[in-house]
């Protein structure tokens, strides 16, 4: 196999390649704005927002300070304000869980008034927690929708930048050393000579 060919060959994959390369990105780029514009249009309505710093105690401005004031509407606000909810949650019955605090309560006879304090506390984790899943469940998406996005512009800049090197590998195609020469002759030279 002359190398004419052989470049042909490498090219024309190198061009399959980088179509499919360019086509994939494009994909990925469109499910990660879309993922991205989803979970903020999912957020925007719900009109969560952090308090103000000055309303903030010294370990919350610790904690999620940088967003003081801010609505939530991204995903990282979200695993933001639920690490927010998380702070508040530890303090209704010390420090535990819904699970917990549930089989707690429910070990209590049904008339016993420390069992009606519990289920108060219950109602407020279970509350609290169920908001915390949903926020950290959008902040995955929009963590999803960012790998896909920056994947995607990377697929694509890889597939064109293998575009431009199949283009380059058709044009030393058309070029043919003769052998025994220095010289180089076009494909459409070498038609005309031998007619």
């Amino acid at each position: 196999m002359d190398r004419s060919a052989w470049d042909k060959i490498v090219s024309g994959a190198g061009a399959v390649v980088a179509v499919v390369m360019i086509v994939l990105g494009s994909m990925a780029i469109y499910g990660g704005i879309f993922a991205r514009d989803n979970v903020q249009d999912r957020l925007e309505p719900q009109k969560i927002a952090f308090p103000p710093a000055e309303a903030m105690t010294p370990e919350e401005k610790a904690e999620v300070g940088e967003f003081a004031g801010q609505q939530v509407d991204t995903g990282t606000e979200a695993e933001a304000f639920s690490r927010y909810i998380a702070g508040h949650l530890e303090a209704v019955n010390d420090g535990k869980t819904y699970s917990e605090t549930s089989s707690e309560a429910r070990a209590l006879d049904e008339n016993d008034p420390a069992r009606a304090e519990l289920d108060a506390k219950v109602q407020t984790l279970f509350r609290g927690e169920t908001l915390r899943s949903i926020l950290l469940n959008a902040y995955g998406w929009w963590v999803v929708g960012t790998i896909a996005l920056w994947a995607g512009i990377g697929t694509v800049v890889a597939g064109a930048l293998l575009g431009i090197l199949a283009v380059l590998g058709f044009r030393h195609a058309a070029t043919v050393v003769r052998p025994g020469t220095e010289q180089a002759v076009t494909v459409p030279e070498l038609v005309n000579a031998t007619n």
